[in-house]
C-alpha cells in the first residue's frame, strides 16, 4: 500500500520534480518506507512506499519496464499477481513485486489488463511511445484516486491534500456537493467537497492522449449481478458461498509483513477470523476495541471468537479521555470530511502500534448479505408500491392511522414517502439513506442531487435485494466506509483488506435470486455458510455495529468543541443559521439522540478550517 502522485502537461521538468517532491511530502503517512520520483518534460510521477510484497529495493516505484518506455506508479495489492506473472512468459522479471506484473500485463494486453487484475488498486501508467497517460481504479473503489485539470495541466494523487499542495488546484468549496454532504453524510463521486477536484470512478480507466480525455468502465455491479444464472438447491448455494469466502480470505493473507484482523465480535468479522484460522498455519492476531460503557461493548463476543480459534488477541480499552485526546489527530488525518472516520482511526492506530501492517476487516458483509434495516424496509415497500398510484392525501391518511404504533423516526420517514409524487425505487431508496427530514431540507434550502446516474429497478421481484446491495455499495460503502477506512488506516500506515468485497464473491452473491438471500434472520445466507464454525451466541443475537458512545460524548466532553465549529458555520453563512441554531439547542440535552446531525457539520467545519477552504 502506498501513495501516488502525478503531473501531466507541465513543460518545465525541474518545476515538475519540485512539485512532486512537495506532493510526496504530504503522503509520508501512506508510505513511510521509501519514496521515488520520475520526471520528464510534460510528465512526472511521485510515489511513497509502504512495503508489503517484495520488501527489497527491486520493488521501489515509480518503476519502468525493461525497455524503459512504460512507467508505473501504483497503490494497492494484486492478489492474483503470481498467476498473472505465469501468463507473461516472455517478460524478463527483475523483482518479485506485483507492480512489475502490472507492467508486464500492460505490455501484453494494453488497457484490457485492468479487467484481469484481482485486487484493490489505483494505477497510473505513462506509455512514452504513445505519449499516453492512463489512470485506473479498482472495481469497488477501495483505493482513492483524485484529479484536477487547470489550464492544460493535469494533476492526480491518492489524496486531495497533495493536489492542493501542488498549488495547481484551488481549495474552493463545491456548494452542490455540500448539499449532498448534509443530507447523505458524504459527497458522492465523482464530485468531492472541493469544486476543482474530482475522483476517478470505481471500476474505470481514463486515457489522456493528444489533449483528449477518454474514460471507460471495465466492470460494473449491474453487469456483475447478471454474470451467473443460478437456480440450484439452497444447500449448493451455501457450499459455494463458503468456498468463495474462504478463497477470498486466503487471497488476502498474502503478505511479506505482519498481518492481523479487526474483530468486532459480529458475524462478519468473526467469519473472517474463522476462515483465516482455517487457512493459516500460524496463529491469527486479532484486535478488538472496547469501552467502559457496557451498552456499547461487544467484548464478550470477540473473546468467544478469540478463544475458539486460539488467536493472539488484544482487547483495546478506549476511555473517554483517551478518545478525546485522539480526536484532533483523527480529524487532521481526514483527507476528505467524513462522519464515520474517527472510529477507524482509533482501531487502526492501536493495531499499528501492536506491530501490524496489514489487517483484514469484515466490511462489506452488510451490503452483500442484506444486513441493514433498509433491506427489509425497501423489500416491504416493493410489495406495496401500488400505493404510489393513489392520491397523496390518501397515503398521508394511512400513515396517520399507523404512526402512533411505530417509532417516531419510522413514522417521519413514512410521511416523507407518502408525500412523494414520484414513487420510483431510486427516489425511495434515497429517502432511506437521508439523515435529514423533508422539513430540514426545506429549512436548509438545499437541493441534493443524490448519486449521479443511480437507477434501481423493481421489475424483477427476485432481484430486489441485489438492487439494494448495488445501491448500498456505490453510495454508502464506496463514499463513506471505504473512503474513511482508507484515509484513516493509511494515516497510521496500515493496510486494510476486505474479503467480503472480493470480485468472485460479489458476482456470485449478486447473481442469486432473492429466495436464496432471506432477510430473516438477518444475513441468513452467510450465517448458514459459516455459522457452524462460530458460537451460536455470536450469530444469534441483535446486530450492534461498530460505533462509539457519541450521543453521550457530544453533549458532554465534546460539547464545547461542537459549539465552536457550529459557530464557525453560522458565521460563514454557508449553512442556514436557523438550522445551526436547532443543532446548538440539541446540545443542551443530557444526551443527543440525533448526534449524527450535529457531528456531520462539525467534522465539515473542522475540515474547512484546517484546509483553508474558500467559499467563492
Amino acid at each position: 500500500m502506498c501513495g501516488i502522485n502525478g503531473i501531466y502537461g507541465l513543460k518545465d521538468e525541474f518545476r515538475t520534480r519540485d512539485l512532486l517532491v512537495h506532493m510526496n511530502s504530504k503522503l509520508t503517512h501512506r508510505g513511510p518506507d521509501a519514496q521515488g520520483i520520475f520526471s520528464r518534460a510534460g510528465i512526472g510521477f511521485g510515489h511513497r512506499r509502504l512495503s508489503i510484497i517484495d520488501l527489497s529495493d527491486a520493488g521501489r516505484q515509480p518503476m519502468s519496464n525493461n525497455a524503459g518506455n512504460v512507467i508505473i506508479t501504483y497503490n494497492g495489492e494484486i492478489y492474483n499477481f503470481r498467476q498473472l506473472r505465469a501468463e507473461c512468459k516472455n517478460y524478463e522479471f527483475k523483482s518479485n513485486s506485483d507492480t512489475e506484473v502490472i507492467l508486464a500485463m500492460y505490455e501484453k494486453y494494453g488497457e484490457q489488463c485492468f479487467e484481469k487484475l484481482d485486487g484493490m488498486f489505483a494505477i497510473a501508467i505513462w506509455d512514452d511511445d504513445k505519449k499516453k497517460l492512463i489512470l485506473s481504479r479498482d472495481r469497488m473503489g477501495k483505493k482513492p484516486l483524485y484529479f484536477t485539470w487547470s489550464e492544460g495541466i493535469f494533476v492526480f494523487s491518492s489524496e486531495i491534500r497533495a493536489i492542493l499542495a501542488s498549488g495547481i488546484a484551488s481549495a474552493k468549496l463545491n456548494r452542490n456537493a455540500l448539499d449532498n454532504y448534509l443530507q447523505f453524510q458524504t459527497v458522492y463521486g465523482p464530485q468531492t467537497i472541493l469544486e476543482d477536484i474530482q475522483s476517478l470512478a470505481a471500476g474505470s480507466y481514463m486515457v489522456i492522449q493528444n489533449g483528449i480525455t477518454d474514460q471507460k468502465k471495465f466492470w460494473t455491479l449491474d453487469k456483475a449481478k447478471e454474470k451467473f444464472a443460478l437456480t440450484g438447491p439452497y444447500d449448493k448455494v451455501i457450499k459455494q458461498t463458503r468456498e468463495l469466502f474462504f478463497q477470498a480470505v486466503e487471497k488476502r493473507m498474502i503478505s511479506d509483513v505482519s498481518l492481523g484482523a479487526f474483530l468486532s465480535g459480529g458475524i462478519d468479522s468473526s467469519a473472517v477470523v474463522a476462515a483465516m484460522s482455517k487457512v493459516s498455519d500460524s496463529k491469527v492476531k486479532t484486535f478488538h476495541v472496547c469501552f467502559n460503557e457496557t451498552e456499547f461493548s461487544e467484548q464478550k463476543f470477540a473473546d468467544l471468537i478469540a478463544n475458539k480459534f486460539k488467536t493472539e488477541h488484544q482487547n483495546i480499552l478506549v476511555k473517554s479521555d483517551d478518545f478525546l485526546q485522539l480526536i484532533p489527530d483523527a480529524l487532521n488525518a481526514m483527507d476528505h470530511p467524513g462522519v464515520d472516520g474517527v472510529n477507524t482511526y482509533v482501531v487502526s492506530k492501536y493495531t499499528k502500534n501492536a506491530g501490524i501492517t496489514v489487517a483484514l476487516s469484515g466490511m462489506g458483509g452488510d451490503e452483500l448479505f442484506g444486513g441493514y434495516p433498509a433491506f427489509k424496509y425497501l423489500k416491504k415497500w416493493n410489495k406495496f408500491r401500488i400505493l404510489g398510484k393513489t392520491p397523496v392525501a390518501l397515503r398521508k391518511s394511512l400513515v396517520g392511522m399507523v404512526k402512533k404504533r411505530i417509532p417516531e423516526s419510522q413514522s417521519r420517514r413514512l410521511l416523507q414517502l407518502a408525500e412523494m409524487k414520484k414513487w420510483d425505487f431510486t427516489s425511495v431508496y434515497q429517502i432511506f439513506r437521508s439523515v435529514l427530514t423533508r422539513e430540514e431540507i426545506r429549512l436548509l434550502g438545499i437541493h441534493p442531487q443524490g448519486y449521479p446516474g443511480l437507477q434501481l429497478h423493481a421489475e424483477n421481484p427476485q432481484k430486489i435485494i441485489s438492487e439494494i446491495s448495488i445501491a448500498e455499495c456505490i453510495t454508502y460503502l464506496e463514499n463513506v466506509l471505504l473512503r474513511d477506512t482508507d484515509q484513516m488506516s493509511m494515516a497510521n500506515s496500515l493496510e486494510v483488506r476486505v474479503p467480503f468485497l472480493d470480485k468472485d464473491l460479489i458476482e456470485f452473491i449478486l447473481s442469486l435470486p432473492d429466495d436464496f438471500k432471506p432477510l430473516k434472520p438477518g444475513k441468513k445466507l452467510i450465517i448458514d455458510a459459516m455459522g457452524d464454525l462460530l458460537p451460536e451466541e455470536v450469530w444469534n443475537r441483535k446486530k450492534m455495529g461498530f460505533t462509539f458512545p457519541w450521543k453521550k460524548w457530544i453533549n458532554a466532553e465534546l460539547n464545547e468543541f461542537c459549539r465552536q465549529n457550529l459557530n464557525y458555520l453560522k458565521d460563514s453563512g454557508i449553512i442556514h443559521s436557523e438550522y445551526i441554531a436547532q443543532l446548538e439547542q440539541s446540545l443542551d440535552a443530557p444526551e443527543n439522540p440525533n448526534w449524527i446531525k450535529v457531528w456531520n457539520p462539525v467534522v465539515l467545519a473542522n475540515w474547512l478550517q484546517t484546509n483553508q477552504v474558500n467559499f467563492g
